[in-house]
């Protein structure tokens, strides 16, 4: 009914990091169902820290075909990361380029790559993300829209519900996030909310993941326009318990 331009998916797509072959199968039919559904929508699907990064990448190939990006993991080349890697532009069914997504996998904060020689491990987050932010102006010149994708815990979100069981929850301040985006689709934390600037948002788990989530369920959906402030709404989703 909608039918945006643009379906991501922030992290967590799999409750554990080997799933069995039948949580495979149901992930793979219902986001082929979806695409099915809306064949001109583009879809990016990254990580989370309950995914395997390398499994889910593993039929990356053949989704590309269809029009589905996934992303699990950052990788380097020869001069650093690869940060066209995680840039991505859409465009409109008539080829027309509208603005960019930068997809960035889950990545535990002493984990991410080194950009900069002898950077410490407490640090390489904020440097990474000022690289990518600095790789984006010059791949987006005219300001076009930028939605942005992470799955990370941002400092003062509500996480009621959330499993600690893969990780305990690392902070990050927004500001920390050195990346020109007009838009921040969060994922790692069930509970849906918009946060900070309003530019922000966790659209939140689409299904009930523990007992004590007892609040309304959704999927979020943001309008954005070059200039101005997006334009954010939410559809709820029925979940009978």
């Amino acid at each position: 009914e909608e039918k945006p331009d643009l379906m991501v998916i922030s992290g967590d797509i799999y409750h554990k990091t080997a799933p069995s072959n039948s949580v495979m199968r149901l992930f793979v039919e219902h986001l082929d169902a979806i695409r099915q559904a809306c064949p001109s929508m583009m879809i990016v699907v990254t990580a989370g820290n309950h995914d395997g990064s390398s499994r889910l990448e593993v039929n990356r190939s053949l989704w590309s075909h269809l029009g589905v990006t996934v992303l699990g993991r950052i990788e380097r080349k020869d001069d650093g990361p690869d940060f066209d890697r995680h840039i991505l532009p859409v465009t409109s069914p008539d080829g027309v380029l509208t603005g960019y997504v930068v997809a960035l996998p889950h990545v535990f904060p002493h984990s991410f790559p080194q950009v900069e020689e002898d950077t410490p491990r407490e640090e390489r987050q904020r440097v990474f993300m000022r690289h990518l932010g600095n790789r984006l102006r010059e791949v987006n010149p005219d300001g076009l829209p930028v939605v942005m994708m992470a799955h990370l815990a941002v400092a003062g979100s509500d996480y009621t519900g959330h499993d600690q069981s893969r990780g305990c929850m690392d902070f990050i301040d927004a500001s920390e996030l050195e990346v020109p985006y007009d838009y921040l689709a969060l994922g790692h934390i069930h509970c849906p909310q918009t946060l900070n600037t309003g530019r922000e948002r966790y659209s939140g788990s689409p299904v009930p993941v523990s007992f004590d989530e007892d609040y309304q369920h959704s999927v979020t959906v943001a309008e954005l326009e070059k200039g101005q402030e997006p334009v954010i709404r939410t559809v709820d989703i029925d979940n009978p318990i």
